[in-house]
């Protein structure tokens, strides 16, 4: 799909607020609020928009420790990557999941409600992954920016 400028247009201005009402983002864009929607479902359609969601203030519903885990997998035992990789995407605590090169195979987000959370979460990960031959954990202590917005030029 190839993306015109009011595409762009529609991108960044869902990515800053998906509550935008269909007229505004009609008025913004320039273009008639039928014209907004077709493009907007065409979007969806062709999943360059894959979803709209809700971002939680972590420490509103219960306080939050986050982690940056780096996960090292034995690589003589390729066969035991799936559950690895199905535990990562099956973990609600694992915000996002990254293949990595340098010391790690893997970076992992993980957001856990207390250190004792998380404690109890990594010993499940070496247990339900024998693959795992370490994994190296740092505490975030402060959030400068978090954000999922795609530069869209």
């Amino acid at each position: 799909m190839t993306l015109t400028k009011a595409d762009r247009n529609i991108l960044k201005l869902m990515q800053q607020d998906a509550t935008i009402t269909l007229s505004e983002l009609a008025e913004q864009v320039g273009l008639s609020p039928s014209s907004a929607q077709r493009r907007l479902q065409k979007l969806r359609e062709d999943k360059v928009i894959l979803r709209d969601v809700s971002v939680v203030d972590p420490k509103k519903v219960g306080g939050a420790v986050s982690m940056l885990v780096e996960v090292e997998l034995e690589r003589d035992r390729p066969e035991l990557l799936p559950p690895f990789q199905r535990w990562v995407t099956d973990t609600p605590e694992v915000q996002e999941a990254w293949g990595t090169s340098g010391r790690g195979d893997y970076t992992l987000v993980i957001l856990a409600q207390s250190v004792e959370h998380f404690d109890a979460l990594a010993d499940r990960m070496m247990e339900l992954n024998p693959n795992i031959r370490k994994f190296t954990t740092s505490v975030v202590l402060k959030t400068l920016k978090r954000g999922l917005i795609v530069p869209v030029e």
